[in-house]
């Protein structure tokens, strides 16, 4: 699967970046910033996981 290492414009005005998991070399974290907010998800979520992450809100 394509890794999906970027940054994408979700619905809503929001941002999310998704940034290869340092801790887990499989995984990827999520930062998702709104409104000058910023929420970050450093777990080890996989590829397929953040394909479906954004199918659902982009």
């Amino acid at each position: 699967m394509k890794s999906p290492v970027g940054t994408y414009e979700l619905r809503g005005g929001a941002t999310l970046r998704v940034f290869a998991d340092h801790d887990d070399n499989d995984g990827y974290g999520l930062e998702i910033t709104r409104d000058g907010r910023t929420v970050r998800y450093d777990a080890g979520h996989s590829a397929r996981e953040v394909q479906a992450f954004l199918g659902l809100f982009t």
